[in-house]
């Protein structure tokens, strides 16, 4: 079962990449030779990384390129994707197409599948800038026909401190040197002088800038100002060396733009509208001149806004080079001068190109399909495709070249729509699959439960219910699964698909077989249900479970949908017949507590504000439910006197322990915000106060109520010396509701003469005094019981915030232990901290697992029932677009519920331990064993 579990579940985390992951770049595309006349002998690309349009057009810091786009060239908005990083920013100027979702399996760093790009289409390219930008073309091609000459933009003689203009600084010197030794050297000057050839500039430091000054700043400003002029100078260089030929294009552009506080990579304007200027040869200029609204300054009539990847087949049309061959931009005629003739060849090669594309990620899922079952794109089959494409040449051929412009441009808007469907065609039926596996392996999970409960009850049953199944029906599923099983293999086969398919067509087959082959189990489990007359309590049991589950994945994303189901679990005790088993206090308490807990789901995750006075009131707060547990639990306890004293010493020293900690973190916060040194004395008196906490637990009675009590209080001390806000009082709220969970479940038991008091973490327990069972099957209480279990669960990782919330560390967190960096240390302290919401939900399910004696493999595999639906919930709300933190946000909670019942076995193993262990009996079997020994 364990095996199973693991092969599953590494099955359901690895399917999320073949649906959403796949790279969209169509190999073994041979380029389409250009048949225009090009225009422009040279091009020069200035990338001004992190520019976004409104630095440009809103600001007059940069006179040089404004005069440009507003006198002898065009400009306008060129719209950018998410994730708008360098990366995806370069590869869609040069390249044509956004970004490679199957960059997540490398970590985002580089782009996975090699891709052509404009550098690789020209004669010569020169590339300067930072090495991880412009190592992104260079692969396989240094030496060939692509120069660069990069830097490390991390090197101390780079430090923002010094001055980020240094960055673009190095760029433009070693261009002006580079054409200053080219007069020199004979081979370089005859490739210079050769046509179709490309000059990159890479320029950082406007990207350093904002990230260390933050845009609109004076220093931002400054920056942009000396890249202005730079590429001003850039220019004279070139137009010099060249004598003024007027067989250069020029464009600036940048790879993705950045917030008012200096981010970048998500979909905000300001980060996906970047600026592009184009001037030089072969740019269609426009006589009228009025500005723009939108504005400050700048010509309307100039103005032409272009998506971002429409930039690699336009600079590719400028010196008629192959437009990239993975290339999705389409070619801008408006921005051309150029005749009506050669206007219409750029764009009918621009088409050719996009539907190569089309035509061979077609034939490779045509070649491959079952023709039963293949279902092509309607508005471009084969038929039509080359129906299309031979009319176009026929306009070609008969000059008709505006009628070619309107052709072409069709062809590339419905080979752009079938790129996508034949991209996705795998991805419905991938979908459905993984989905009929989740189902498939739920309800094989309630049909190992449903064996346990019927081999529990053996007894009740007759011969005749053991073999009720008919030899016919099992014959008849078996029949029938094995034909689907040969079916599913044949159709992998068939169509040549990846080995990982056959786990994704075999394993919702071999599921469902093992959940349906028992079908005695089934009927019993129906005859019962409808002997008992339960089929509406049960139906209606599956509905709430099902819809927690729902608003428990949900929360992944919403905090506030956890408010739902502890609203649910406020109102269950009134709406059962609980409520006449319960007195009015405890009622009270656990409704109060459930809706309390419920406020914290809505509440700010818990970040950089802090509100110590918050923290102090929760360690008050919880001193003052220790006082009412002496006087109302511990002290009417008469059994044994010298074990009561002991428990009341050993909370009093806690409740000491707990009142220095609350003076430590006043007055550590107090010289905090004073700005004075922070105390060596009290740093080391929390060190001692944590670890002395953490240890008590273990000098307690193994008494269940006295043990939870005593964990309880331990872990909230060491919590509270690193809390800063209102987490402390949520740690208080969370305590209260789960030791009346465990209270509420005691009382469920309607064990008559026994309190609960005297119930003890130990297993040789006389279960016949206290009327429990040993071994019993598993209740449709127990599944109450795992729901509960997980919700408080993920309340524990959202209640507050979440390991995620290390994003927004803040010092203060630490300051009672340690004020010097030291990493390890640091996260060592934050996840323990994390921790200790997890393990006092634990502890509080061993002892409602101890005192139900609910079979503990079944409350397991509850819970992964629970957390394999949202699984099947959130495999839907997976992204393959967006910012990289989106991206990432939803792989992680995908992940996070599949490893969700590993890291519950772990919580409860921790759990066990620290109700069981007791430093007493352990010092007693060592002096036993010495003394057999001697």
């Amino acid at each position: 079962m364990f095996l199973l579990r693991i092969f599953v579940h590494i099955a359901f985390l690895f399917s999320i990449f073949d649906i959403y992951f796949k790279s969209p770049i169509v190999k073994n595309i041979h380029p389409i030779k250009p048949i225009h006349d090009a225009v422009a002998d040279r091009l020069v690309l200035f990338v001004v990384d992190g520019l976004r349009a409104e630095s440009f057009v809103n600001h007059t810091t940069m006179p040089f390129l404004r005069s440009v786009a507003n006198s002898k060239g065009r400009w306008g908005i060129s719209r950018t994707q998410v994730p708008t990083e360098s990366r995806p920013g370069h590869v869609a100027i040069a390249a044509g197409f956004y970004e490679d979702p199957s960059a997540v399996v490398k970590g985002w760093k580089e782009n996975p599948v090699d891709f052509d790009s404009v550098f690789n289409q020209s004669q010569f390219t020169w590339c300067w800038g930072a090495y991880d930008i412009i190592n992104i073309f260079t692969k396989d091609h240094v030496g060939d026909h692509i120069y660069t000459n990069d830097f490390n933009p991390y090197s101390q003689s780079f430090s923002t401190y010094k001055n980020t203009t240094l960055l673009d600084d190095w760029v433009f010197r070693n261009v002006k040197e580079f054409f200053q030794n080219a007069e020199e050297d004979v081979n370089l000057l005859a490739k210079l002088k050769k046509n179709k050839i490309v000059f990159f500039l890479h320029l950082l430091g406007t990207d350093t800038s904002g990230h260390t000054h933050k845009p609109q700043t004076r220093n931002f400003l400054t920056t942009l100002r000396f890249v202005d002029e730079g590429i001003k100078i850039i220019e004279g260089v070139i137009n010099t060396f060249y004598n003024d030929d007027g067989k250069t294009t020029f464009l600036m552009t940048s790879d993705h733009g950045m917030t008012d506080w200096g981010s970048h990579g998500a979909g905000d304007n300001y980060e996906t509208e970047t600026p592009y200027v184009l001037w030089g040869s072969g740019v269609n200029q426009v006589n009228e001149t009025r500005p723009d609204s939108e504005t400050l300054l700048m010509s309307s009539e100039h103005r032409f806004d272009i998506n971002q990847i429409d930039l690699a087949p336009i600079m590719a049309t400028f010196i008629s080079i192959p437009v990239p061959v993975n290339s999705l931009g389409q070619v801008k005629t408006d921005l051309l001068n150029m005749t009506l003739a050669n206007k219409a060849k750029a764009v009918y090669g621009n088409s050719r190109q996009i539907a190569a594309q089309y035509d061979k990620k077609r034939h490779d899922v045509e070649s491959n399909a079952i023709s039963m079952l293949y279902k092509p794109y309607e508005p471009l089959t084969k038929k039509k495709y080359e129906e299309i494409i031979n009319f176009a040449e026929t306009l070609l051929i008969k000059g008709e070249y505006e009628k070619l412009i309107i052709c072409s441009e069709e062809i590339m808007q419905l080979s752009l729509r079938g790129l996508r469907y034949y991209n996705d065609y795998y991805q419905k039926p991938l979908l459905i699959l993984v989905t009929l596996s989740f189902m498939g392996w739920i309800v094989y999970l309630l049909k190992l439960l449903s064996e346990q409960k019927i081999h529990t009850h053996a007894d009740t049953c007759t011969a005749s219910c053991v073999r009720g199944t008919k030899i016919l029906v099992k014959q008849s599923i078996n029949i029938i699964f094995l034909i689907i099983f040969g079916f599913s293999i044949y159709i992998v086969y068939v169509q040549s698909l990846p080995v990982q398919y056959f786990v994704y067509f075999l394993m919702p087959t071999a599921l469902w077989w093992y959940a349906m082959l028992s079908m005695e189990v089934w009927f019993q489990i129906y005859k019962k249900i409808k002997r008992d007359k339960e089929l509406t309590s049960v139906l209606l049991q599956i509905v709430c479970y099902g819809l927690g589950s729902i608003a428990m994945g949900l929360s992944f994303t919403y905090r506030w949908m956890l408010s739902l189901p502890l609203l649910g679990m406020a109102l269950w005790p009134f709406m059962s017949s609980t409520k006449y088993h319960l007195t009015n206090p405890v009622l009270l308490i656990w409704s109060g507590g459930s809706l309390l807990l419920s406020i914290f789901s809505f509440m700010p995750v818990v970040g950089k504000n802090v509100v110590i006075s918050l923290v102090i009131a929760a360690g008050v707060l919880w001193i003052f439910v220790i006082t009412i547990f002496i006087y109302k639990i511990l002290m009417p306890f008469r059994y044994n006197k010298v074990e009561k004293q002991r428990e009341m010493y050993l909370f009093s020293i806690q409740i000491l322990l707990l009142l220095i900690s609350c003076h430590n973190i006043y007055v550590q916060s107090k010289r905090f915000e004073q700005g004075t040194p922070v105390s060596a004395f009290y740093q080391t008196e929390a060190w001692i106060v944590a670890v002395t906490s953490l240890i008590m637990p273990f000098l307690f009675s193994r008494r269940l109520m006295c043990r939870l009590m005593a964990i309880n209080t331990g872990l909230i001390n060491f919590y509270l010396l690193m809390s800063v806000s209102h987490e402390g009082l949520f740690m208080v709220a969370l305590i209260i509701n789960v030791m009346s969970w465990v209270f509420i479940e005691f009382r469920l038991l309607h064990v008559k003469d026994v309190k609960i008091i005297d119930c003890a973490f130990i297993e040789d327990t006389n279960e016949e005094k206290i009327g429990l069972q040993i071994e019993r099957s598993i209740t449709s209480q127990d599944f109450r019981r795992a729901f509960f279990f997980v919700l408080y669960i993920i309340l524990a990782f959202f209640g507050t915030g979440n390991i995620a919330s290390l994003n927004s560390f803040e010092l203060r967190w630490v300051t009672c232990f340690i004020t010097s960096f030291q990493p390890f240390l640091i996260t060592t302290l934050i996840l323990m901290k994390t921790l200790s919401p997890f393990l006092i939900v634990g502890c509080a399910f061993r002892a409602v697992q101890f005192v139900t004696k609910a079979p503990l493999g079944c409350l397991n595999i509850i819970v992964l029932i629970y957390s394999n639906i949202m699984g099947l919930q959130l495999l839907f709300y997976v992204r393959n677009n967006g910012s990289w933190l989106e991206i990432g946000t939803s792989i992680s909670q995908f992940v996070i519920v599949q490893v969700i019942t590993l890291f519950i076995v772990l919580i409860n193993q921790i759990a066990k331990t620290m109700t069981d262990f007791s430093i007493y009996n352990f010092a007693n079997q060592i002096l036993e064993k010495r003394k057999k020994s001697v």
